[in-house]
């Protein structure tokens, strides 16, 4: 070391001299080299090989690469089973063993088997592609049908049964006669029957807008016809007007109107002592109105 040089290390500060050596003591790190992973490489399946010997004569032998061995894969597996579940069920839908035949039908009292039938519509089709809940929909769209619970049975039988709505009264709209039920629906007349009350009334009064299943009469009209049948079992026919409600013609000759509401059974005694004055009275009444039990009256003839 020249003199030069000792004189400028003489000259460094002793912070100086502290960094130096910290310099010298700290290790030089390398960064780690990538180390590369050999990628595996896809074995193939060993051909099989055939040798083939020829004859002495000849005195060589060649060997010869034979194709390689049939390989099935998972998805030609899968494909081959689909196939064959489909043509299974090709099989079923198409066989005449799983065809429904004319299908049996309890419950019914108004409307025919050839009816119901051709409103189901399942004879002759295959039992897996029949619905029972929209077979029972369609027939439940009739207005004579309340409640319908179709029944398919192994292998090509399937059960109908039906709740009808039972009729009240045999309504006369304007010289048309419709069968009501107790909830107001109204359908064609089956038949005659002797049970039902009796109701006349204008052409128009009965409301057909909605569809069959809604009521064409409020079910309190019924209610109240069925109450004063059973309190006046010799009336024929009633007669109901829109204003005044139910009513008929007594024996002699009045005209009486209960209304559709209150209770039928106070309005019916209100008219019996009404009627009785009258008599006692021997006074000819053209009107006895009860529609109003708070309030009734009748007109007499001048």
């Amino acid at each position: 070391m020249t003199v030069s040089e000792r004189a400028l290390e003489g000259s460094s500060t002793r912070a100086d001299q502290v960094r130096q050596r910290r310099v010298r003591r700290t290790r030089q790190v390398e960064r780690a080299r990538k180390v590369e992973i050999p990628k595996r490489r896809k074995t193939r399946r060993p051909r099989r090989r055939v040798d083939l010997v020829l004859s002495a004569e000849t005195g060589a032998q060649i060997q010869v690469r034979a194709l390689p061995a049939g390989y099935i894969g998972m998805r030609i597996f899968c494909a081959a089973v689909l196939l064959l579940c489909g043509l299974t069920w090709l099989q079923f839908l198409q066989s005449p063993a799983y065809r429904l035949v004319q299908p049996e039908i309890g419950g019914a009292q108004m409307l025919t088997p050839a009816q119901i039938r051709s409103l189901a519509g399942v004879e002759g089709q295959s039992l897996f592609l029949v619905d029972p809940r929209a077979v029972e929909g369609r027939l439940e769209e009739v207005a004579e049908v309340e409640e319908a619970t179709v029944t398919l049975g192994w292998p090509n039988r399937v059960r109908i049964a039906l709740r009808e709505r039972e009729p009240l009264a045999a309504w006369d709209a304007g010289g048309r006669i419709w069968w009501i039920s107790t909830d107001g629906v109204a359908y064609i007349q089956h038949g005659e029957r002797n049970d039902l009350i009796h109701i006349q009334s204008d052409d128009g009064v009965l409301n057909f807008e909605g569809t069959p299943q809604d009521p064409v009469i409020s079910p309190t009209v019924l209610e109240a016809a069925e109450t004063l049948q059973r309190e006046f079992p010799q009336v024929g026919a009633w007669r109901f007007d829109r204003q005044r409600g139910l009513g008929f013609v007594d024996e002699k000759g009045r005209r009486v109107y209960f209304g559709i509401e209150g209770d039928m059974r106070v309005k019916a005694s209100i008219y019996r002592a009404i009627a009785a004055r009258l008599d006692e009275r021997g006074q000819t009444a053209t009107l006895i109105s009860v529609e109003d039990a708070a309030a009734p009256y009748f007109s007499v003839e001048s």
